[in-house]
């Protein structure tokens, strides 16, 4: 490039005819799609990560003892009398609570309708056991127990559960992120290509732009420019899209979970991220055009 400053050629704004390049053309469309991947992704590592934390919270120290309806010659409230009692006297347990008629009602509505409750079903007794923080119970030894206090009784470790979905959301949201950090490598390759093309084409051009002074700095600056408008385009139509579909997921997964899986809602701060990530892409192609203008004009006989 010359040594001579700017201010010989400022008259030459948008002198690269950018504008007409075939190259450029399909940017809006590459960041846009990229941008509405990336939101999905986002919102989907986000939300997986809040399930975590739910599932830790609700589900963490808890058991749920099971008393079989059949009760032989005894009546079921005598079988779910004797095992509340067995369990007050385990070694840490907290709280024993025997789950009401109508709250099982709720928990079966998801998958039984609304009429749960008229069904006339042989349902089993539930009872919510509450584990003290830090006390380790022998679930197969204290199933023995109640099992022999009255049979037909089983125990649900909660804590089983727990790994499994815990690892689940691990690996799930690890996949999440890393789709992501592919989404923004294909966004950096397709702009390379395109500005390198753009430079191609209009190689005649920047060389008259040098011959009258022009620095690299401002024949980057241009295709700056042009790319910023091109890509804020695309990509605030691809955020559009995809808090559309994540509004979608939201309201038609709403109550799907039973009360197990949380809701695919995400909260303000959340949302805040996600506005982030149009503007992040946005500079990022920005940012790879100057750098990629720069290191091509450098290579320039």
């Amino acid at each position: 490039a010359c040594s001579a400053g700017e201010p010989a050629v400022s008259r030459y704004v948008g002198d690269v005819p950018l504008d007409n390049d075939p190259a450029s053309r399909y940017l809006p469309w590459t960041v846009g799609l990229l941008v509405f991947l990336a939101t999905l992704a986002l919102a989907v590592g986000m939300v997986l990560s809040t399930a975590g934390d739910v599932w830790r919270e609700n589900l963490s120290g808890t058991l749920t003892v099971q008393v079989s309806p059949d009760a032989g010659d005894e009546t079921l409230e005598m079988r779910v009398n004797r095992v509340i009692d067995l369990l007050k006297e385990t070694p840490g347990v907290d709280s024993v609570q025997r789950l009401s008629a109508e709250r099982i009602d709720e928990l079966m509505e998801p998958w039984l309708g609304s009429q749960a409750g008229g069904l006339d079903l042989p349902m089993p007794a539930l009872i919510d056991v509450s584990v003290s923080d830090g006390a380790e119970i022998d679930i197969e030894a204290l199933a023995i127990r109640l099992a022999e206090a009255a049979p037909g009784t089983a125990v649900d470790d909660h804590a089983v559960w727990l790994r499994r979905l815990s690892a689940f959301a691990g690996v799930a949201e690890t996949v999440a992120f890393a789709v992501i950090v592919v989404i923004l490598l294909s966004a950096v390759s397709t702009v390379i290509f395109t500005t390198r093309t753009g430079l191609a084409i209009h190689r005649e051009v920047v060389e008259v732009l040098h011959l009258m002074g022009a620095q690299d700095a401002y024949v980057a600056r241009q295709f700056q420019r042009h790319a910023l408008r091109l890509s804020g385009i695309g990509a605030a139509a691809g955020f559009v899209a995809g808090a559309a579909a994540v509004q979608a997921l939201g309201f038609f997964g709403a109550g799907i979970g039973g009360g197990l899986l949380p809701d695919f809602s995400l909260s303000a701060w959340q949302w805040g991220g996600l506005v982030a990530l149009p503007v992040a892409a946005t500079l990022l192609v920005v940012a790879t055009v100057g750098f990629t203008v720069t290191r091509t004009l450098n290579r320039m006989p």
